[in-house]
């Protein structure tokens, strides 16, 4: 009976061991997880400060005479006919067109 009484004692010590090391394994694991977030929203606070900086460190001086309710300047508008800004935009309307329509066609959105 003593024999019985001990091995139930200590197999009830080695079962509190296991479930404090288990705990302890969570504990660490809620630790090194707040770490990681934490560190991924560092960097990405940084990278947006560094983003700000350079945003700041533009010359905007050429755009003194542009009026947003007047539109474009002669200047902006002819750089952009040069880059075919119009082209790329009738193309980009065109293709969201052309997928959203074929979206209605069944058997179709396998693809798209």
């Amino acid at each position: 009976m003593l024999e019985l009484e001990m091995l139930n004692w200590l197999k009830q010590r080695i079962v509190d061991v296991i479930k404090w090391f288990a705990d302890i394994f969570i504990v660490i694991f809620k630790a090194l997880w707040d770490l990681v977030t934490d560190l991924f929203s560092w960097v990405f606070d940084q990278l947006m400060g560094l983003v700000v900086s350079a945003l700041s460190a533009i010359d905007l001086g050429g755009l003194n005479n542009y009026n947003p309710q007047t539109g474009f300047t002669s200047e902006m508008l002819n750089i952009m006919g040069l880059l075919g800004v119009g082209e790329a935009s009738a193309i980009i309307v065109t293709a969201i067109g052309i997928r959203l329509i074929l979206q209605l066609i069944p058997f179709t959105r396998l693809g798209s």
